[in-house]
């Protein structure tokens, strides 16, 4: 009949604000984000978190980079960058195969507004795909 909760993770740039938009503690230049679009619990109970956000690199976005993707730790509060994604891209569809040794993520519009030619190189037109990611060692992940 009761519940209670709390605040996570509020996304933002420390650097920039020392009001609300600050961002709580488990935030700081090496992990901070814009924007959190895609969530997802793997097998250890860890949140990743996808974003669609703004790249511009100015004003309150500073600092923030790319799109990227996240796993926080809901136990200890800890917040770590997994990876980032090309420019102007969306981090998105997070899912695993069976056997947890393959984490599909996908690469979504990357370049919309041209001048990228990911993920071929070259002078191939920029394309969406879904990455493998796997672990050197065989082992889990997520």
């Amino acid at each position: 009949m009761t519940f209670s909760w709390g605040l996570f993770v509020l996304a933002g740039n420390p650097t920039q604000h020392n009001d609300e938009y600050a961002g709580p503690r488990n935030i700081n230049a090496d992990n901070m984000f814009n924007s959190p679009d895609g969530l997802g619990f793997d097998s250890q109970g860890r949140l990743w978190i996808q974003t669609d956000g703004k790249d511009s690199n100015k004003g309150d976005f500073v600092g923030q980079g790319n799109n990227q993707m996240l796993m926080g730790d809901p136990g200890t509060g800890e917040i770590r960058r997994f990876m980032v994604g090309p420019k102007e891209c969306e981090i998105t569809g997070l899912c695993w195969s069976p056997d947890k040794r393959t984490m599909f993520v996908g690469i979504q519009h990357p370049e919309e507004k041209g001048g990228s030619h990911f993920p071929d190189g070259g002078t191939s037109v920029p394309r969406s795909c879904v990455i493998a990611v796997t672990r050197d060692d065989g082992g889990v992940v997520g």
